[in-house]
């Protein structure tokens, strides 16, 4: 018995000299490979699906693909202009106040995270949507009632609201 755990004991201490001896220069593994933005072939071929087809994973995709290249504001004119029945689908709202909030229009990224979110609790989500349209509507909700309007003129202040709003917890129910 006391060997055992003489023997565990030396087990352990190799492992944690192990891990100082080694670990620091260890790189950490990526869990996912990093996503590259569309090229323009990519975005052309977008654009293109879009306009002969607006269907909402034509929309979202072309969104989704402005919003990788940093534009935001070609995002939100292509939910704009898509038809009603895709701009009421809870991906493309989802989108939609993310594009307004990088535009530096928190207050109509709220609402849009609050039709996100009304849309999840009637219709049938997907729980990735639902889990992110709540943490995303928690921290709008800090950063509007802290008066910031535009995240670019106050970073510090969008940080601690981000903070305030990431440490509430959220349940989402999976149906």
């Amino acid at each position: 018995m006391r060997f055992g755990l003489f023997v565990a004991n030396g087990l352990v201490l190799a492992g944690v000299a192990w891990t100082v001896g080694f670990g620091p220069n260890l790189r950490a593994s990526q869990l996912m490979p990093a996503r590259e933005p569309a090229a323009l072939g990519q975005l052309a071929e977008l654009e293109a699906r879009y306009a002969a087809d607006p269907t909402p994973a034509n929309v979202t995709a072309l969104a989704a693909a402005y919003l990788e290249r940093d534009q935001p504001g070609l995002a939100a004119s292509a939910l704009d202009a898509a038809p009603r029945e895709v701009r009421t689908r809870p991906e493309a709202a989802h989108l939609a106040a993310r594009a307004h909030f990088r535009r530096g229009r928190a207050a109509d990224a709220l609402a849009a995270a609050e039709q996100v979110s009304a849309a999840c609790a009637v219709d049938a989500c997907p729980a990735w949507l639902a889990a992110k349209a709540a943490r995303h509507r928690a921290i709008l909700e800090q950063i509007v009632a802290a008066g910031i309007e535009d995240p670019e003129a106050d970073p510090i202040a969008v940080r601690a609201a981000y903070e305030r709003g990431a440490s509430e917890v959220r349940l989402v129910a999976m149906r």
